[in-house]
């Protein structure tokens, strides 16, 4: 999706033809920045960068579960934030056409493109939205379009607001250039100020696995209270263990401000006997300090006291 998307930026050379009156105002509001759906979660790159050389699930060392959280957050904020950060280049320009209440950039085509582009944002009420980024083949007639990117967006302020959006990776397979991201993926979310909470919400559907090469479908739940810490749960059904059976694989990971945080995760179904659970918990430096999971023991693998964390309980995801 990644090489589709940065090929539409030649829309943004789309200059204005005419007078040169830039009427993009306020459309350029009529979408979220890749800011406003970003998943923060506290980090130390220098700790993570040397953890190549370390082992996992070690007491004293870089917590398992926050790496995984962490990289589950990035793999998340790179599915939003690619297309949302063409976008905001696209706006940049001043819009191709500007009739009422709607705004055109495009359609366009790059020279060296065989894919045609164009972008529409539709002010449906005051500070209220709709938008669409369509493609299609460049030598296809123009009913061809097919809608990539869609959403509603209300605006709060710059880079603040509450709406949804879907990717359709499976519409971008049609076109002549695109990449191998299949499926689709749905985002929810909600930053009315600077000092709300964030919610976001994303389900990602029939999507490939990199490691498996299967298609799962994965959820997230992300929630953040500003200077005070946040929780991040998510979900997928996956052949996670030897045998024909698709297990649930779910972790909720909570942090404070400060970096300290817990992970509690619990597999189902498939080829397991019984739900196998297991909690992690790690300080401010993200190193783990306590690991209790049900297929370990105290002498092979499990260690630390349930107080050295930071929320004292564990807390699985649905």
């Amino acid at each position: 999706m990644k090489r589709l998307m940065m090929a539409a930026v030649a829309v943004a050379g789309l200059a204005v033809t005419g007078c040169g009156v830039d009427k993009g105002e306020p459309f350029r509001q009529g979408f979220p920045r890749s800011e406003t759906v970003k998943l923060n979660l506290p980090e130390n790159k220098t700790a993570l960068t040397a953890e190549g050389t370390r082992r996992d699930g070690v007491e004293g060392q870089i917590s398992e579960f926050y790496k995984l959280t962490r990289g589950v957050t990035v793999t998340v904020n790179a599915a939003g934030g690619a297309v949302l950060n063409l976008v905001e280049k696209i706006v940049e320009y001043p819009p191709t056409t500007v009739n009422g209440n709607v705004a055109v950039w495009g359609p366009h085509t790059d020279a060296l493109s065989p894919n045609t582009f164009k972008f529409t944002v539709t002010m449906t009420a005051q500070n209220q939205f709709d938008y669409l980024l369509e493609a299609k083949g460049k030598t296809e007639a123009d009913s061809a379009f097919r809608t990539i990117l869609s959403g509603s967006h209300v605006s709060t302020g710059d880079k603040l607001g509450t709406g949804t959006f879907l990717l359709d990776w499976d519409r971008a397979q049609t076109l002549p250039e695109h990449d191998s991201n299949v499926g689709v993926a749905s985002y929810t979310y909600s930053k009315q100020t600077a000092g709300a909470e964030v919610s976001i919400d994303a389900l990602f559907q029939k999507v490939k696995d990199g490691e498996t090469g299967q298609l799962v479908d994965v959820s997230y739940k992300y929630r953040e209270v500003p200077a005070n810490g946040g929780s991040f749960e998510f979900r997928m059904n996956k052949n996670w263990i030897t045998g024909p059976g698709v297990e649930v694989l779910t972790v909720k990971s909570r942090w404070q401000q400060g970096g300290a945080g817990r992970s509690d995760a619990r597999a189902t179904g498939g080829d397991l006997q019984g739900p196998a659970t297991a909690s992690e918990c790690w300080d401010n430096g993200f190193a783990s300090r306590y690991l209790n999971a049900s297929w370990a023991t105290a002498q092979r693998g499990n260690y630390g006291v349930e107080t050295a964390c930071a929320f004292a309980t564990a807390e699985y995801a649905p």
